[in-house]
């Protein structure tokens, strides 16, 4: 499928409203003390790049309770997810050495069906968050592998 066909199968959150879930989010399932200074360096402090303001960390690596889980899991999710909100970490363009990585605005909040996501993750950016529109639980795709060379996928929340 290419992007704008795609593009048409989903919802791009207002700017207004991205803010919001991203902010609840972070308040939901980030840790900012137990890393503080690290949080601090990585996440909260922006940097100026090319492309804008920009912090340098992943949300990930503070996550506050999270468990691992394999491609099985998120392939039996299938069966029963439905609309999902998706996003990625605000990280700049000008690190990221990927051609033509970035299908959507830095800052964007997409609600779309999970099955389709997972059907088309070549649209978004490897480090990917994952929930529901009640925040009761998350998935976060990273771009790193466990020590089996599968890709490392993290859970937090009762699915």
């Amino acid at each position: 499928m290419e992007l704008e066909i795609f593009k048409r199968h989903l919802r791009i959150l207002g700017k207004e409203e991205a803010e919001r879930y991203r902010d609840l989010y972070i308040k939901k399932f980030v840790d900012p003390y137990t890393h503080a200074k690290c949080y601090q360096e990585r996440i909260e402090c922006l940097h100026e790049f090319s492309d804008g303001l920009c912090y340098e960390g992943y949300l990930w690596d503070f996550l506050k309770s999270e468990t691992y889980i394999g491609e099985t899991q998120i392939e039996e999710y299938r069966n029963f997810l439905k609309q999902v909100f998706v996003f990625w970490d605000n990280n700049s363009r000008d690190r990221i050495f990927i051609k033509d990585y970035w299908k959507f605005d830095k800052k964007d909040m997409i609600e779309l069906d999970y099955n389709l996501l997972l059907d088309h993750l070549e649209f978004f950016p490897e480090d990917i968050y994952i929930t529901n529109k009640e925040l009761s639980w998350t998935i976060v795709f990273t771009h790193e592998d466990d020590l089996l060379g599968k890709r490392l996928i993290m859970q937090d929340g009762k699915i």
